[in-house]
């Protein structure tokens, strides 16, 4: 079995030292078993605002080194995007821990209506292969695009068990983020990682969070009960896949 911890927090939009403190102390109360990845909302650190440029950090900041000694500190991985500026542009980047490095990095493909005018896209996906099991994370609006969350497969082997996608989805949407997700489970026949914040954020928009864990049937096996500040804690059997595509391959049609 596989233990993820999905965040669904308020973020202060803009108050980047006082997130990272009410994580440091949220996860020293909830965290009470060991689990092997832990998944934060999208602009985990200042969440979206006008001033998202005056919140951006370079590849080694303060943001980034909370989560190399959250990853230690809990003896597992850790996932959570932030904005990163790099050679003068800034991007929306998912950054994969493990307990002593960077296993990954991901810059946000599909950029929503508005963030444009901040971000520069990505063009690459990363598949992170840790602790047994292939992860495709991906962020947010991403999950309205079924290509670029294709599992592809190569004499029967599937490039990932398991997608992730950490959001920023409004109330009004919300529904609309779970049932995307639980559509690219079962049209991928793996697992989904849904993590949603909530609160408000720069531009008052609320979020309901909603954050689950969807199985390749497109069932969602746990989630969130309710839009305050909570931490689910569940447990995956990725077991189940492999006789899931051999006795349903229809991974031949793709």
């Amino acid at each position: 079995m596989f233990t993820v911890g999905l965040v669904q927090a308020n973020i202060k939009p803009g108050d980047k030292s006082g997130n990272l403190a009410h994580y440091a102390e949220w996860l020293e109360q909830q965290i009470q078993e060991p689990v092997h990845l832990l998944v934060f909302p999208e602009m985990f650190n200042c969440g979206f605002s006008p001033i998202i440029m005056d919140d951006a950090e370079p590849e080694n900041g303060d943001s980034i080194y909370f989560l190399y000694m959250t990853a230690y500190k809990f003896q597992c991985d850790v996932v959570a995007t932030l904005p990163i500026l790099r050679d003068g542009k800034l991007y929306n980047r998912l950054v994969w821990f493990s307990r002593d490095r960077i296993l990954g990095s991901y810059d946000k493909r599909h950029l929503f209506i508005g963030e444009e005018e901040f971000f520069t896209p990505g063009t690459n996906k990363a598949i992170v292969n840790t602790l047994g099991h292939k992860f495709l994370p991906l962020i947010c609006f991403d999950v309205r695009f079924p290509e670029w969350s294709r599992n592809h497969v190569v004499n029967g082997k599937f490039d990932y068990d398991c997608l992730l996608y950490t959001a920023n989805f409004p109330s009004p949407r919300e529904n609309e983020l779970l049932t995307l997700a639980r559509a690219r489970a079962i049209e991928n026949q793996a697992y989904a990682l849904v993590v949603n914040r909530t609160g408000v954020d720069g531009y008052g928009r609320d979020y309901a969070g909603g954050c689950a864990v969807i199985n390749p049937h497109g069932e969602i096996e746990a989630q969130t009960t309710s839009t305050r500040e909570e931490i689910l804690i569940h447990s995956c059997n990725f077991d189940t896949l492999k006789p899931l595509r051999e006795l349903f391959p229809i991974s031949k049609f793709w």
